[in-house]
């Protein structure tokens, strides 16, 4: 197996490590924002923010960025469509986490809980985890490319 397929490997172990990620998140960790005291808010968002860098955020960002350079290095059986698409997905869960969601977490950090920012982070997260989701399903389109015998 060359390098390109060890990449192709890496990138969907990513992606659906981040699939589940993004699901939880979306389903159960942030509508859990609103159920958490106004007294407590601000601690309990600097202990949520404090220990999602490993879990959350490194991978979550490698999800993002790694179909970027998927592009340079696919196996030659995976379209280039198929590459694009899934940069496409990356760029859009990126343009989302930077522009929409840390924003809105700063918010929360800062001013403590704010309902109408809880309700824009759920909805704002929605594409970000429509484009996670289409990445893992273009990745694992593209795994099945590249390991499918050739007849």
């Amino acid at each position: 197996m060359d390098f390109s397929h060890w990449f192709l490997l890496v990138c969907t172990g990513f992606a659906f490590y981040s699939l589940g990620i993004t699901w939880f998140v979306q389903l159960v960790v942030y509508p859990l924002f609103a159920k958490v005291g106004t007294a407590d808010y601000v601690t309990y968002h600097r202990f949520y923010s404090s220990h999602i860098p490993l879990p959350v955020i490194f991978p979550g960002f490698a999800s993002f960025l790694l179909p970027i350079a998927l592009i340079f290095v696919q196996p030659e059986s995976v379209p280039t469509g198929l590459s694009l698409a899934n940069a496409a997905c990356g760029l859009l869960s990126l343009v989302v986490t930077v522009a929409l969601e840390i924003p809105r977490h700063a918010r929360l950090e800062k001013g403590g809980k704010q309902e109408g920012v809880i309700r824009e982070l759920i909805r704002y997260n929605w594409p970000r985890t429509a484009g996670i989701t289409g990445s893992a399903v273009l990745t694992l389109t593209m795994l099945m490319s590249a390991f499918s015998p050739t007849i």
